[in-house]
């Protein structure tokens, strides 16, 4: 390989390596940086001239509205997730991954290096979604006991605003932050009916939260007993969370027959190239049919890998 390649590769690698370390070390502070201002929001030290700061939600950027649908997708991964930057960030993150592992791997793997380089773009969305994933977990999780908490403390005689401001002083995050969040939306004048559909708003596609705002909004408009709604609800969610370890349990097995599965093909390809190193030899030597053959045995193991998915997913 001429040295000026050689040179252009170890740039391109450093660069990479550069950019990574800088990623992680602020997203760290970023990190760190909310934390601290939610451990001051919950200590009550946040000044009165934060408030308007509580309207300003996040603008959809020119990427978000260019791409319609899928950009009204992508924006709501972000918001999952938390993170504050938007949809032509994540964007730039992809493309730069995929281009800078397309580049690299040209020059090692040849052709199949775009697929390489279609797998490094989507890793980025992948790791926005894990993020979303992990976050609405926790929140569903800590809701029934924050539905306990809100019933005890209405029950002691506080009005919804007091519990919902006994809910961020005392759960962990992210329930916290969100209930903490429509506290101080109403404490500045926004309505109840609005602050709580910001927090829809910020938590897309959660069923139990939809059904605890529905029944507070309800109960606000035609009266009632909202600490035995609380109740109900967190008693709710409780039997859900019950039957969905139910049949993780009882799926587990069909889970692992499938990751052993999965695995098998890995597993031969490993021991066929250390005993015969030469029967996959034409799969990597750059004839076009041995590299057809990879990239169809990935799109069809990605596509089986996507159905197992599908099937194995069961609607509580």
């Amino acid at each position: 390989m001429p040295p000026s390649i050689t040179i252009f590769i170890i740039a391109i690698i450093f660069t990479a390596v550069l950019a990574a370390s800088q990623g992680m070390y602020w997203a760290y502070v970023a990190r760190r940086e909310r934390d601290a201002r939610e451990l001051a929001r919950r200590l009550g030290s946040m000044g009165e001239g934060e408030g308007p700061s509580l309207f300003r939600e996040q603008a959809r950027d020119a990427a978000a509205n260019a791409l319609g649908g899928l950009g009204s997708h992508l924006q709501d991964s972000l918001r999952k997730a938390d993170l504050s930057y938007g949809v032509s960030t994540l964007l730039a993150q992809c493309g730069g991954a995929a281009l800078i592992v397309t580049i690299v791997g040209a020059f090692f793997v040849g052709l199949p290096a775009f697929m390489l380089g279609i797998i490094a773009g989507i890793l980025p969305y992948a790791l926005v979604r894990k993020a979303g994933s992990d976050r609405t977990r926790a929140l569903l999780e800590q809701l029934p006991d924050t539905l306990d908490l809100m019933a005890r403390s209405l029950q002691a005689g506080l009005g919804l605003a007091d519990a919902l401001k006994l809910v961020a002083e005392e759960m962990p995050l992210p329930v916290a932050a969100e209930f903490g969040r429509v506290f101080e939306e109403v404490r500045f004048g926004r309505d109840y009916r609005e602050a709580f559909t910001k927090l829809l708003d910020r938590n897309p596609g959660m069923f139990d939260l939809q059904l605890l705002v529905s029944s507070i909004l309800l109960q606000r408009e035609t009266g009632g007993n909202l600490i035995e709604i609380l109740d109900n609800i967190q008693e709710t969610i409780r039997g859900r969370f019950l039957f969905k370890a139910k049949v993780a349990a009882l799926t587990s097995e069909a889970k692992f027959s499938a990751l052993v599965l999965g695995s098998l093909p890995f597993g031969v390809a490993t021991m066929i190239s250390i005993t015969q190193p030469q029967y996959l030899a034409p799969l990597f030597s750059g004839d076009p049919m041995g590299t057809f053959l990879v990239i169809f045995a990935i799109m069809m193991y990605s596509f089986g890998l996507f159905m197992m998915n599908r099937v194995s997913q069961v609607e509580v």
